[in-house]
């Protein structure tokens, strides 16, 4: 990563990926970020709350986030990143699907409604 520091590497942390993030969290390098997911990037949403960044790594969060719950998880991660006074994102795709024409297609319209809700959600502050 550090022979690359143009680059962004976005490394995925669960328990599956543990042995490949856990030692770079000892020196992280610049242009490393972990995007929390539980589910492995089955779209499964978190249970039991969500973690706090590690300090120096930007950090995301994924799984099972959609318009259905974008307010709650973005009140959530914003508790758990308000702990560090960091900044975070969230990532999402599954529920942003939908069967169209028989087909698995990504639907603009829900992505825009969780923009509007996601604008909403930050106007309040």
């Amino acid at each position: 990563m550090r022979t690359h520091p143009a680059l962004e590497f976005i490394i995925q942390k669960n328990d599956e990926t543990r042995p490949l993030w856990e030692p770079l969290l000892a020196n992280p390098p610049p242009n490393m970020a972990l995007l929390v997911d539980e589910s492995c990037g089955l779209g499964v949403a978190m249970e039991g709350g969500y973690p706090a960044p590690s300090d120096g790594v930007k950090t995301g969060y994924a799984g099972g986030i959609g318009p259905h719950n974008i307010l709650k998880v973005l009140e959530d991660v914003t508790t758990a990143a308000a702990q560090e006074g960091k900044g975070v994102w969230v990532d999402m795709e599954s529920r942003l699907r939908s069967d169209i024409n028989g087909s698995d297609c990504f639907d603009g319209h829900k992505a825009f409604v969780v923009l509007q809700q996601a604008q909403e959600f930050l106007a309040k502050d």
